[in-house]
């Protein structure tokens, strides 16, 4: 944990012909940070992965480029897999033809049903005829009979046809049922190796080449937005209870040196990070240059900024947090005092010493 002060100015007086030094306590603009450690990362972004170990089969993006959400970035899996599911694709397409109003098998039948159902009703017409004609004995029995026969023949033709079609129909909705579900089943055991982008942005990496082998949860490739940054820092679990969000960040990072960005606080993640006894912080990045994801920052969080406090240089403290007060006398008497942030040349006091006083150094 690192704190920093920026002093405004530092007076120093020394007692007239004495070598003992002497500090006039005042008031000093104060800056106040919490130092953090990370990285930074594009704003939104996501690692792809498999569920399965299998090779990379192809890689349809290179590092850079530009996608769009639902775009493929890579195929796991074997190229018979992807044949098995180019055929059962066709199978369903096919079947769902095969179903469909415009089915060639079913239309052929319906035709045949409509030439029967004519032919019937011409058949039954006739035997109706014949049959008047029978009883005026204009014709005899036997032709009557024929005529009757035929008629049934018809109806029994065109019932058949009728059925023909409805058990066809079953046939090819079960046909249809059983390639969806093969295809299902073929799908569900595919899921995760057909690798789309959830989000518009870049291609940041491809961590696997073609017929490279991956294993389950193993990333394969890490896609993000785009010019939109966040880093991704980790507070100190004594620091954290000072943290929040809206509080200004100045970063610096190795790939601009000597350079300062600023940032700020977005989100607190309040889980203790048992192995580093940190908590997770993210904040928006609000410069704007081009920076590269999983490079490393260094941070100070601003808990205060130009705040009006009492300091004292370090070497005007003594041990166990005391000073050396000189009264107007030109008496000296030792007083407690409280501190708050020490830098690497001044403390702040807290308590214990107002502005205005004298204080005086201890002698080595």
């Amino acid at each position: 944990m690192y704190k920093y002060i920026i002093i405004l100015a530092v007076i120093l007086l020394y007692s007239c012909g004495s070598k003992t030094q002497t500090y006039v306590v005042g008031e000093e603009a104060l800056n106040e940070a919490v130092y953090a450690s990370g990285e930074v990362m594009p704003a939104e972004y996501y690692f792809l992965r498999t569920s399965s170990a299998d090779r990379i089969l192809r890689s349809l993006v290179k590092e850079g480029d530009t996608i769009k959400q639902g775009d493929v970035i890579s195929v796991i899996g074997t190229s018979s897999e992807n044949k098995q599911l180019d055929i059962l694709t066709r199978q369903v397409i096919l079947a769902q033809q095969n179903v469909s109003e415009n089915s060639a098998q079913l239309n052929e039948l319906q035709g045949r049903i409509r030439l029967a159902r004519q032919k019937y009703k011409q058949d039954s017409l006739s035997a109706e005829r014949y049959k008047e004609l029978a009883e005026e004995r204009a014709v005899s029995q036997r032709e009557y009979e024929q005529a009757k026969l035929q008629a049934e023949g018809s109806r029994t033709e065109y019932k058949n046809l009728q059925l023909q079609y409805k058990t066809q129909k079953i046939q090819l909705e079960d046909r249809l049922l059983n390639a969806e579900q093969q295809l299902a089943v073929l799908k569900q055991s595919r899921e995760g190796k057909v690798l789309t982008t959830p989000i518009n942005g870049i291609v940041y990496r491809l961590y696997l080449e073609e017929g490279e082998l991956v294993q389950p949860h193993e990333p394969v490739a890490m896609v993000g937005l785009q010019n939109q940054y966040k880093l991704e820092l980790l507070v100190d679990e004594r620091d954290i209870n000072r943290i929040r969000v809206g509080q200004k960040v100045y970063f610096e990072t190795d790939a601009y040196a000597n350079q300062h960005f600023e940032a700020k606080i977005k989100k607190i993640i309040s889980v203790l990070q048992r192995e580093t006894r940190s908590f997770a912080v993210e904040a928006e990045v609000l410069s704007k240059e081009l920076f590269y994801p999983k490079s490393s920052v260094e941070a100070n969080i601003l808990i205060r900024e130009n705040a009006k406090v009492l300091v004292i240089p370090n070497e005007y403290l003594f041990p166990g947090d005391s000073v050396a007060v000189k009264h107007t006398d030109g008496t000296i008497t030792k007083q407690k005092v409280s501190t708050g942030i020490t830098a690497k040349r001044m403390t702040e006091i807290t308590q214990g010493l107002n502005k205005g006083e004298v204080i005086v150094k201890p002698e080595q």
